[in-house]
């Protein structure tokens, strides 16, 4: 984990060029300058972190006006060479505006702004001040969490926090990925959502700890068997002795007799690498452990949502894992169930009702949203709208400015601020907002069209 990010001055970047067909769109890279071209459009970033080891790929960002955001593309360390980064196969424009959220940093470096330059040792063994305090003043070990002698759920959690996503996950009210500290419940923080019936045929890149909990091993060895159960995180086993110290793993559960392969590796076998369904040129362990290779299936999976850990779900949390994946009718039957909804269940409820047109009921939850959670994006976004339709343009340009403050790459609310801006004579701070979220979508159309219609009528 200590080369899993940090500032991209430690790297050496290899040089490449990427064309992005769909986007029809070139990047280029070289030393730390992101350059992209399209058509007469041209323009560039400076990287300044990456993310990633490079053994299966990294990721690079970059800040604009004062956000985090990642490069459309990056270096797959399998394939020797760059292309289009994960999730950006489709993207028809030159898309610069996907934010790095503190989701992403909490898992990817030590925090905001890469602060320690890697993933810290707090990332599983929680604050350590009192044991660098106790060190120094006595030379004894002060309180540390060691992740193994946690009881299971809790030592589980420390390895889910990162490496279960499941679905979708939802944040318990108040909760986010900042709170939790390693010793705690992860699901008292956020609750990872899984299908009930998984998709044998998807396999993601973050898949380890589902795949894990759907083996017969874990199924039957329950708590005994744990991601510590072979794996070190202090240690890299070098490649060339992987085959030997896996199946000494295994061994340490099974007969050998019980194998007719009596020498090789284990992993080989019951725990191959598979190409991932969510990133391209790479390949993963399947930790499913499966006796027999998976055979070719269809893509399937049940429409139900399950929590991975059901005990500490409520129906609010359900709710909230639905409207993310898109069963709006269902969520909103589950929604208007939840006695006092919390920000994020307010302004979801109140999304379902802007989705059937039915504003008297949308815009009071939208304020109660809102005042629970002043930086709540959805409500930012859509009461704003709400507003400037009831002819307070001040307020909503309001709203819309903090929206842009949390992500200046949203062109829906930029634009809506640029036209109040000008319908309120404040024609230099509309076209400079136009400009800026440009910065971030260089080929929006609409975003392009605007600018074009405020500078020749100025």
């Amino acid at each position: 984990m200590a080369n899993a990010s940090g500032p991209i001055t430690a790297l050496h970047v290899p040089a490449g060029q990427v064309f992005a067909a769909k986007a029809n769109a070139s990047y280029s890279v070289n030393g730390t300058q992101l350059s992209y071209r399209k058509g007469s459009l041209e323009g560039s970033k400076s990287l300044l972190y990456y993310i990633g080891s490079g053994t299966h790929g990294r990721g690079f960002i970059f800040e604009e006006q004062g956000q985090l955001f990642q490069s459309p593309v990056a270096y797959f360390g399998e394939a020797r060479g760059w292309d289009v980064a994960p999730g950006y196969e489709n993207e028809t424009s030159v898309f610069l505006s996907r934010k790095v959220e503190p989701a992403c940093l909490a898992c990817h470096s030590s925090g905001p702004k890469f602060a320690e330059g890697t993933v810290s040792c707090e990332r599983c063994h929680g604050p350590g001040e009192s044991h660098v305090e106790a060190i120094r003043a006595s030379g004894k070990i002060g309180v540390i969490v060691n992740p193994a002698k946690l009881a299971p759920e809790q030592r589980d959690s420390v390895c889910a926090q990162c490496h279960l996503t499941g679905e979708t996950r939802v944040f318990k009210p108040g909760r986010s990925e900042a709170t939790y500290r390693p010793g705690d419940l992860l699901a008292d923080h956020v609750v990872p959502f899984v299908w009930a019936n998984p998709d044998q045929a998807e396999f993601k890149v973050v898949g380890h700890f589902e795949g894990l909990w759907q083996s017969k091993c874990k199924r039957v060895s329950g708590d005994k068997l744990s991601c510590l159960t072979c794996h070190d995180p202090h240690v890299q086993v070098p490649a060339f002795e992987k085959a030997a110290y896996y199946r000494a793993k295994c061994l340490g559960c099974h007969e050998q007799t019980a194998c007719k392969v009596k020498a090789g590796s284990c992993v080989s076998c019951h725990m191959p690498t598979r190409a991932t369904t969510d990133g391209q040129h790479t390949a993963f362990t399947d930790h499913a452990i499966r006796r027999l290779p998976l055979a070719d299936q269809k893509s399937t999976h049940s429409p139900e949502l399950v929590a991975f850990w059901p005990a500490r779900t409520t129906e609010r949390d359900y709710a909230l894992a639905d409207a993310d994946t898109g069963n709006w009718q269902k969520a909103r039957e589950e929604l208007l169930r939840v006695a006092s909804p919390d920000a994020a269940a307010a302004s979801q409820l109140a999304y379902t009702y802007d989705m059937t047109g039915e504003p008297a009921k949308a815009e009071p939850l939208y304020e109660s949203a809102l005042k629970a959670d002043p930086n709540n994006l959805v409500a930012l976004t859509n009461f704003g709208i709400h507003l400037a339709r009831r002819g307070k343009l001040a307020q909503a340009a309001e709203l819309w400015k903090r929206a842009l403050a949390i992500n200046p790459g949203l062109v829906p609310p930029a634009l809506n601020l640029a036209r109040i801006e000008w319908r309120l004579d404040q024609h230099a701070e509309a076209i400079a907002t136009v400009r800026n979220v440009l910065s971030l979508n260089p080929d929006s159309v609409p975003a392009l069209a605007l600018l074009k219609d405020l500078e020749a009528v100025r």
